[in-house]
């Protein structure tokens, strides 16, 4: 989980919590009176400030993360030390479900174990409080209740988190190479842009003659054929470097911290492994390809549209020359 999508998750149960906490309040005061709110409304507000400066300052998401469910079940601990009823037993249950906001199965266990671990508090240190009419036999049905409700919330998590890799699969890929798109592109350089890197570079790859290779071997080939092509630029590329595919026969490798020996370098291996003979469909093909890039040092001051531009620009000056 990114840090930004986290601070947001920390905001977003910051939020749910205080107004779980508002209902609560107005209706203690309803049924008993403005003075059943205090003394635990001290405790929420110490935790409330501490949890604003935390999101506030930025402080590192996941700490923030573990602060706030730390801070949920101390809260309880004192509510139901301080008000020992059957609601707020009930209302300490809300924490688990809560915390399924951050899809983190680790975070889940943590609650379900200080669920149960409260659960035990209230049984054995306030039973005739909260559970009078209880036996103590019983009790094994409680904790089961917290491994079952802990238990869902996880395959819950594990299911949401397969249908979201298959969408950012979709969002983020070409559907036919398995390459990058153009979203995952902007995304990959608006990264590296934020963690200033000392040079940025694009290489624009135009396949020569791939609309005769379409026609004489089929579109069928000509798939087989880019996908191949793929995989072979994935061979050597560096783990930091990006391929995209444009679209058609047209590529782009987005590179960080790269000079321009490094890029000539890179070049050529790309040329050496398309000129490589594929298989496609039965038939062997032999490709070549059209290679320009573009490399500046000025990180801060370059947008993508043109760092592509100029990639393209100086593919065209080299397909002129050969």
């Amino acid at each position: 989980m990114i840090d930004r999508e986290l601070m947001h998750r920390n905001k977003a149960l910051f939020i749910l919590i205080c107004a779980f906490y508002s209902i609560q309040v107005i209706i203690n005061i309803f049924i008993e009176g403005l003075e059943s709110v205090f003394p635990p409304a001290f405790l929420f507000i110490v935790f409330g400030s501490v949890l604003i400066l935390l999101i506030h300052k930025k402080i590192k998401p996941k700490i923030t993360m573990y602060v706030t469910i730390s801070c949920m079940y101390i809260y309880f601990y004192y509510l139901l030390s301080d008000s020992p009823y059957l609601v707020n037993y009930l209302f300490m249950w809300l924490a688990l479900p809560l915390s399924a906001i951050y899809q983190s199965i680790r975070v889940v266990v943590l609650a379900g174990i200080a669920s149960i671990i409260l659960t035990l508090y209230a049984f054995f240190h306030l039973h005739e409080h909260i559970f009078p009419n209880v036996g103590r036999e019983d009790l094994v049905y409680l904790v089961l209740f917290a491994v079952f409700i802990a238990t869902f919330i996880i395959v819950a998590i594990r299911k949401l988190r397969e249908a979201n890799a298959k969408l950012q699969q979709l969002a983020y890929h070409d559907a036919l190479t398995g390459a990058a798109n153009r979203l995952q592109l902007k995304d990959r350089f608006d990264q590296l842009k934020h963690k200033h890197v000392d040079s940025i570079a694009a290489l624009f790859i135009d396949m020569n003659d791939f609309k005769e290779i379409n026609d004489t071997y089929g579109h069928e080939a000509g798939d087989q054929l880019l996908v191949n092509i793929v995989s072979r630029l994935d061979g050597v590329l560096r783990d930091t470097d990006l391929l995209c595919r444009l679209g058609g026969d047209e590529f782009v490798i987005l590179c960080a911290d790269i000079d321009h020996p490094q890029l000539e370098k890179l070049s050529e291996q790309i040329q050496s492994a398309l000129e490589r003979p594929m298989i496609c469909n039965h038939h062997v093909i032999n490709v070549s390809a059209s290679i320009g890039w573009y490399h500046t040092t000025e990180v801060s001051h370059t947008d993508l549209e043109m760092l592509i531009k100029e990639a393209d620009r100086a593919m065209y000056r080299a397909k002129g020359v050969s």
